[in-house]
């Protein structure tokens, strides 16, 4: 799968790619951020109450660049990326301002082998083998 980085402006263009997260028969078209420094994969919590994804009741604190922590729940659901699809555990959180969420080491880079060519604007993935 190869897709383009999203121009964000004149000048910045990020790994982003489409989406899609379902539950129970409800489906949303999303977008995430590719983040090699993301632990999680973090979603914004008004996915969550549109797909009726049930949250758990333990906070998960992330915190990231800046100083400010994020309190999120965590939520299963199933997640397409071009073809594939798999269940997903992901935190969420509130994170409006964003537009995307982000796809991290547990729950995108666990599945996926990533090449990023900022040169050329792609973004490569690839499916890894399931390990038994």
């Amino acid at each position: 799968m190869i897709f383009p980085y999203r121009q964000v402006t004149s000048k910045i263009a990020r790994p982003v790619i489409p989406l899609i997260l379902k539950n129970k028969g409800k489906f949303a078209l999303y977008a995430g951020l590719i983040d090699s420094g993301a632990d999680y994969c973090i979603f914004n919590i008004q996915i969550a109450k549109e797909l009726n994804i049930s949250l758990g009741s333990k906070k998960h604190s992330l915190k990231g660049i800046g100083r400010e922590k994020v309190v999120g729940f965590l939520g299963e659901f199933e997640i397409g990326i071009d073809g594939t699809t798999y269940n997903l555990t992901a935190v969420f959180a509130k994170m409006e301002e964003l537009g995307h969420g982000i796809l991290g080491q547990i729950g995108f880079f666990d599945h996926f082998d990533v090449r990023l060519n900022y040169r050329e604007r792609t973004i490569e993935i690839k499916k890894l083998p399931e390990i038994n």
